[in-house]
């Protein structure tokens, strides 16, 4: 399903640490967000952001899916962990100023709150992927007091 929402809504961060600009799509499979990469970002460098920084925007926007799913069923967003990643990939070291991302993140596997999702992101003529695992507490309980 196509949407535009304003993923920081979804997700428990503020800016400077907010790496996704929207949510653009929902599917029971996973999220698509999208970043302009814009000079005042964390992280960023004049020859634009790290490729490193990949693997937050991949956790940001499983987080906002996460978030989503979450405020249908009158929850707040949550904090949840990443605990790990494979097979990334960076091709290019920046991510140029001005350009556009889409990220992708198709879930593989969840069950009571450990998951694993494929994702990507969509640079030029480039794909950035990698597997994320990640894990959100489940229960009432507000576990940000863990942190």
């Amino acid at each position: 399903m196509k949407i535009q929402e304003k993923a920081i809504q979804y997700i428990p961060h503020q800016a400077p640490m907010v790496f996704i600009d929207d949510l653009v799509e929902m599917s029971e499979q996973g999220p698509v967000a999208n970043l302009v990469i814009r000079p005042e970002l964390l992280f960023c460098e004049a020859e634009g952001l790290p490729t490193w920084a990949s693997i937050e925007l991949m956790a940001q926007t499983i987080s906002a899916y996460s978030g989503c799913k979450g405020q249908q069923q009158g929850q707040m967003p949550k904090v949840g962990f990443l605990l790990g990643t494979r097979k990334l990939a960076l091709p290019v070291p920046f991510f140029e100023i001005g350009s556009t991302l889409l990220i992708r993140a198709e879930q593989q596997y969840l069950h009571e709150g450990l998951g694993q999702f494929a994702c990507e992101i969509e640079y030029k003529d480039h794909k950035i992927s990698a597997l994320l695992s990640v894990y959100e507490p489940t229960g009432d309980q507000d576990h940000k007091e863990n942190l």
